[in-house]
C-alpha cells in the first residue's frame, strides 16, 4: 500500500503539472498543446529537468534559468495541492481502492476539474466553458456506473436551478449580479458528480466559507463593499469538504439536534 500511496502522490504531482498549462492557457484562449512549456515573460522554452513538479521549483529558487523572473507561486502550489488530494482520496478509498476502482478514478477527475477552475477564477473571474460542460457531462457518465443517475439529474436541475434564482433576485434587488452564468454551470457539474443531497450540502458550505472570508477581507481592508469575490473558489473547496467529510458532517448536525 504504501507503495500505490506513493504513485498516487506522483501522479497527482504530474497532473498538476498540466494543470498549472490549463489554468494559464484556458482564460488566454491558448493552446494547451501548442507550443511546449516555456517562460511566459521571455518566451524560452522549459527543458524537461526544469519542468520536474515541485523538484525544479527548489533547485531552481522560484526562478526563470534563463532570464531569472519569478516563477509565480501557483505553480508549485497546484502540484502538491493535487498531489496531497490524490494521495487522501487513495487513503480514504481504502480498501476499496484498489478492488473498486470507479469512486476512486471519479473523485481524482472530479478534483481535476476542480482545481484549475478554482484558480482561473481566483485570478481571472472566469470559468471557462472548456470546463464547466465537460464537468457536467462526466459527472452524468459515472453516475450511469454507479447507479445514482436519478440522482445526477437532480442535483443539476438544483445546482442550476439554486443558483440562477439567486442570480436572478440578487440583479432585480442589489441591481447587480451576484451570480455570474459562469457559477450556475458550476453548480450543476457539482450536482452531477455530486447528486442531490451532498451537492445541497457543499451549497451551503460555500454559502458559509463565503460569508466568513468576506468579511475577514472586508475587516482587514484587502476588499471594499463594492469589489467583486469570484465565487467558484467557496463552491470548489465546499465540495471537496462535502465529498470527503459529508456524511460525517451530516451526522454530526443530526447529533447536535436530537
Amino acid at each position: 500500500m504504501i507503495l500505490f500511496s506513493l504513485l498516487a502522490f506522483v501522479v497527482g504531482l504530474a497532473l498538476g503539472s498540466f494543470l498549472n498549462v490549463l489554468i494559464y492557457r484556458l482564460p488566454r484562449g491558448e493552446s494547451i498543446v501548442h507550443p511546449s512549456s516555456h517562460c511566459p515573460v521571455c518566451g524560452e522554452p522549459i527543458k524537461w529537468y526544469d519542468n520536474v513538479p515541485l523538484v525544479s521549483f527548489l533547485i531552481l529558487k522560484g526562478r526563470c534559468r534563463s532570464c531569472t523572473s519569478p516563477i509565480l507561486w501557483r505553480y508549485p502550489l497546484v502540484e502538491g495541492l493535487t498531489a496531497s488530494l490524490f494521495l487522501f482520496s487513495f487513503i480514504s478509498h481504502q480498501p476499496y481502492s484498489l478492488s473498486v476502482p470507479i469512486f476512486f478514478f471519479r473523485d481524482l477527475i472530479f478534483m481535476a476539474f476542480l482545481i484549475p477552475i478554482f484558480f482561473i477564477d481566483l485570478e481571472k473571474e472566469i470559468i471557462p466553458n472548456t470546463l464547466s460542460y465537460p464537468l457536467i457531462i462526466v459527472g452524468l457518465a459515472f453516475a450511469l456506473f454507479s447507479q445514482s443517475f436519478s440522482s445526477s439529474l437532480v442535483g443539476i436541475g438544483l445546482g442550476a436551478g439554486l443558483f440562477f434564482v439567486i442570480r436572478i433576485v440578487s440583479f432585480f434587488f442589489l441591481k447587480q449580479e451576484s451570480m455570474g452564468f459562469g457559477d450556475v454551470k458550476l453548480a450543476a457539474g457539482i450536482g452531477s458528480f455530486l447528486g442531490w443531497s451532498q451537492a445541497l450540502l457543499s451549497f451551503f458550505l460555500s454559502f458559509l466559507l463565503g460569508a466568513v472570508i468576506s468579511a475577514f477581507l472586508l475587516a482587514l481592508h484587502i476588499k471594499g463593499r463594492k469589489d467583486r469575490i469570484p465565487f467558484a473558489p467557496f463552491l470548489v473547496s465546499a465540495s471537496i469538504i462535502s465529498l470527503y467529510f459529508g456524511q460525517e458532517l451530516v451526522r454530526l448536525y443530526g447529533s447536535l439536534l436530537y
